[in-house]
């Protein structure tokens, strides 16, 4: 297993971040067009193509073993590290625009009398699906290339989840992709679907920003764009600021972050399925134990089934506790 530099670690990560957001661009305006939302600006994914003339060439350079940037600088120092930086700065714009819109439809009463706001949540979902998915993909693709055996297969082992995340993103702009009047009960489940969405974005602006800031001395509280206010409670528990950029992005305190992190969850977005699933740190652990996804554990908990049993079950196929017996019923 080769050694990977750090100037192309650091490379790989960048040029993945910037193939991802671009690549998701392409399929959010894909998805927009499918469901007739038509809030998009003028020429919304022209700027996506012409990145990826560029990120093609510095993909094939970092394969090369050629970094895109160098630690020994203080600033980007190449017309090509200084364009790169010109692109993240571009899908940090992008991110702010989205996500005022996609807050304001999560807030709308009923959704089914809402036909745009459906079609932005759907929509939206699928950027952040197509951004997961890219991210790993690329990483995987790169790290593989570079011969880095670790870095590639922990992007590999985040691969499957990403396309299902995908796959189910393209159902649901199938679902609302037609003329029919929105069901409420549908549009309640996209609702819960998407329900982090606008959380996803800001953990993307949070990345936007570290990368932007690669230079910096130190990534500070007020380079995270956290609230003085706010960033006090951070400091106090001796939370960094790169850390507290995701806990906050999906709207965890500092005590709420600590508490999931004592039990071994260290990522917000995972914090954040499960408590978007009714866990408390202390519950969810079990049931992360035996790799059972939030929403499944749910279902078999409310139902009393425990996660060893729960386990058990799935492995002989059961999938729906309504149709598993009960220990009680065994005895």
């Amino acid at each position: 297993m080769s050694l990977l530099s750090k100037d192309l670690h650091l490379t790989a990560e960048f040029l993945a971040f910037l193939r991802a957001g671009f690549f998701a661009q392409i399929l959010f305006e894909g998805a927009a067009s499918r469901l007739g939302w038509t809030g998009l600006p003028p020429l919304y994914v022209d700027a996506a193509h012409k990145a990826f003339d560029k990120l093609d060439t510095w993909m094939h350079d970092a394969e090369d073993g050629v970094p895109l940037f160098n630690s020994s600088w203080t600033t980007p120092d190449t017309f090509d590290a200084i364009n790169a930086m010109g692109l993240m700065k571009d899908l940090k714009k992008d991110s702010l625009w989205l996500l005022p819109l996609v807050e304001s439809a999560l807030q709308v009463p009923d959704l089914s009398q809402d036909r745009d706001s459906v079609k932005l949540l759907a929509a939206a979902l699928t950027r952040s699906a197509a951004i997961r998915s890219a991210n790993v993909e690329t990483l995987h693709n790169l790290y593989t290339k570079l011969k880095s055996e670790e870095h590639a297969q922990q992007s590999f082992a985040e691969l499957p989840d990403a396309k299902n995340f995908l796959q189910t993103a393209h159902t649901i702009v199938d679902i609302f992709s037609t003329d029919a009047p929105y069901q409420p009960d549908l549009c309640e489940r996209l609702r819960v679907e998407t329900s982090l969405v606008s959380c996803d974005i800001r953990a993307h602006l949070h990345d936007a920003r570290i990368f932007l800031n690669i230079y910096a001395k130190e990534f500070s509280f007020e380079l995270a764009e956290i609230p003085s206010e706010h960033a006090l409670a951070w400091r106090d528990r001796k939370i960094p600021a790169v850390a507290a950029g995701y806990w906050y992005a999906y709207r965890f305190s500092p005590d709420e972050c600590l508490r999931w992190v004592a039990v071994g969850v260290r990522g917000a977005p995972m914090a954040a399925y499960w408590r978007r699933a009714g866990f408390e740190p202390e519950a969810a652990v079990g049931w992360i134990q035996y790799a059972i996804p939030p929403m499944l554990a749910r279902a078999w908990a409310l139902a009393g089934f425990d996660p060893p049993r729960t386990a058990s079950l799935l492995q002989r196929g059961i999938t729906d506790p309504a149709q598993a017996p009960k220990k009680s019923e065994l005895d």
